[in-house]
Formats: structure tokens, C-alpha cells, sequence
């Protein structure tokens, strides 16, 4: 009984001990730049590409697509542009959720064009391969719903 009593309170210890370690490193750590983003991405969209910046999503597509300087140039203009025109809709509350989320798709939509014709054949294959994949995972590996019109739906076009 006493040598239980030992080990679970040594357990105990130790785990408190590397807690406090743990905190204690914490805390030393350089503090970030005051140009840091501080908190979760906007709108609370963790990584599924719609929180991470325009430069973000260069970066992501450079490392799939080997962008030349000109096309990261270009490419980052066109999703700020895209990035400013969600936030103008996203900030629109006269909107109902069906017109916002449609005028988000139609931007979204044009934008993903837009990249493409900076794109090289082989770079819009496995571009648009990326988004099909993207698509699948966004709606858990299922074909999305067909839309209520009985019109083909949009392609996920977003990053």
C-alpha cells in the first residue's frame, strides 16, 4: 500500500514538474512582432484556405505549381482582389445567406479563371486537379448535392 501511495505520488510530482517546465519555457519564448497575427485567422476558418492570406495561399500553390516570379506576382494580385471582395460581401448584412454565399461562389469563380489564364498547361492540370481534390474534402470525399434548379453546381474554386 505504501509503496503505491510512493508511486502515485511521484507520478504526480513528475508530471507537475514538466508541466511547470513546460509553462516556465513558455513564457521565456521571444514575445512576436508587433505585425503578428495574434488569434485565430479571420472568421474562424483555420486552414481550410479561406482564413490564410494571399500571400498564404502563393506560397501553398508555389510549392504544388512552381511558380515563376512574374506568375506569383500576378497571382497574388488577383487573390487580394478576390480576399477584398469576400470581406466587402462577408461585411454586406443586408445580404441574405443565399445571395451572400451565391455572390461568393461567383467571385470565387472568377477569380479561380483569372489564376488560370496566368497558368502554364501543365500548371493548370495539376491546378485544377488541387481544387477537385479540395472539393472532395470539403464536402467529407462525397459528390456535392446537385443544386435545387437542376443546374450542374459551380466548381469549389477557392484555395
Amino acid at each position: 500500500m505504501y509503496k503505491r501511495f510512493l508511486a502515485i505520488a511521484g507520478s504526480a510530482l513528475l508530471v507537475l514538474g514538466l508541466g511547470l517546465t513546460t509553462a516556465n519555457a513558455q513564457d521565456q519564448s521571444a514575445p512576436p512582432p508587433d505585425n503578428a497575427p495574434q488569434g485565430p485567422p479571420p472568421g474562424g476558418r483555420g486552414m481550410r484556405g479561406q482564413g490564410m492570406s494571399p500571400d498564404q495561399m502563393v506560397a501553398r500553390l508555389d510549392q504544388r505549381l512552381h511558380l515563376s516570379d512574374d506568375q506569383k506576382t500576378k497571382i497574388r494580385s488577383i487573390l487580394q482582389d478576390q480576399h477584398d471582395a469576400m470581406e466587402k460581401v462577408r461585411s454586406d448584412s443586408t445580404l441574405a445567406p443565399e445571395d451572400r454565399r451565391a455572390k461568393m461562389q461567383s467571385i470565387a469563380a472568377d477569380h479561380h479563371d483569372q489564376i488560370k489564364n496566368v497558368l502554364n498547361d501543365q500548371q493548370k492540370q495539376e491546378y485544377d486537379q488541387m481544387m477537385q481534390r479540395r472539393g472532395r474534402m470539403g464536402n467529407g470525399g462525397n459528390p456535392p448535392p446537385p443544386p435545387p434548379d437542376g443546374q450542374s453546381p459551380p466548381p469549389n474554386p477557392q484555395l
